[in-house]
Formats: structure tokens, sequence, C-alpha cells
């Protein structure tokens, strides 16, 4: 290889190596991701199916109705119950880089099975659960939060019948 020969190839390499920075700076750099995952603790029950039909969360600094990002639901419907241990994806995006404030999750509907076998139709007033857990989503980089549904505290029974009303627990962040 000739002189000229390795300086064309020293420029190429060098207008791949500026292509590549400019297009993960335009189609990157501006968003992040963002990974929204459901568990729970135990309760005295066999399953508690939960089905979700709407999530969202709030960008800072951003007027009240056009600061929402909607995030596309993964698995729509599932048993708190098996998530004791464990967490199961529930959203994952990519949205705009910046600081959320709020989270807002709607339950759609609930059913659930007793440890006696008795299966339950709950019934669901607001269906919303709520955070102003605050996060920020980096450019670039995943963000991943885990929210806890306090089962406890979310199933009511009264005169009635059940009702499932959801609360968060703790949100922890990755």
């Amino acid at each position: 290889m000739n002189r000229r020969d390795l300086i064309v190839a020293i420029i190429v390499v060098v207008v791949l190596v500026l292509a590549t920075a400019g297009a993960y700076s335009f189609l990157g750099a501006q968003s992040g991701t963002v990974s929204i995952f459901i568990k729970d603790a135990p309760a005295d029950w066999k399953h508690v199916n939960v089905t979700f039909s709407e999530i969202r969360i709030h960008q800072a600094d951003t007027g009240n109705e056009s600061g929402w990002q909607t995030l596309p639901i993964k698995n729509a419907t599932m048993d708190l119950l098996s998530l004791t241990n464990v967490s199961a994806l529930l959203a994952y995006s990519n949205v705009p880089a910046g600081k959320y404030t709020q989270i807002r999750i709607v339950v759609a509907s609930a059913t659930g099975v007793m440890v006696n076998g008795t299966s339950v139709a709950f019934n669901v007033p607001s269906g919303e659960m709520k955070t102003t857990h605050s996060f920020n989503v980096t450019a670039g980089q995943m963000k991943t939060l885990t929210l806890d549904i306090d089962l406890e505290h979310s199933i009511v029974h009264n005169s009635q019948g059940w009702t499932f009303k959801p609360v968060l627990g703790a949100v922890t962040e990755t």
C-alpha cells in the first residue's frame, strides 16, 4: 500500500467514525429508555389477576396535559401473587431525556382466587395508581423503575363485596 492509498483509507475511516457519531447524536442522544416493572408482597390469596390499561409518566417543567408520555404496555394482565420475589415487565419505551415527576398506572379490571378456592371479581372504582416519585432519564441510557403494589392495602372487603383500590408501595430505581 502506497502513501496515497493509506491517506485515502484514513480519510474513509475518519468519515465513517464522524458519520456514526453524528447518527448517534441525531438519533439516540435526545432520548433514553424507561422500563417499568411490577412486583408484589405476599397476601392471603392464591391469585390476584390485574389487567392494566394505561401507563403514563409526566415530564417536569411541561404543561399538565402536554407533558405526559404514554408507555406501551408489554404485559397487560399479570397475576400479582406470582411476583412475590420477582418482578415482571409492564412497560418499556424510549422517551425524551429529562426529569419526570409522576407515574400513573390505570387498572382496567381485577379478579382473584382466595386461598380457599373462592373466585372473586373485584370492583375497581378508580383504578388509578399514582406516585410523585421523581426520576431522571439520561440520553442514551436505560432507567428501570420497579413498582411494588401493596395488595394488603389494595384489597378491601365490605358489605358490598370485594374492591380493588390499587395502592403503590415502594418505587425502586436501577
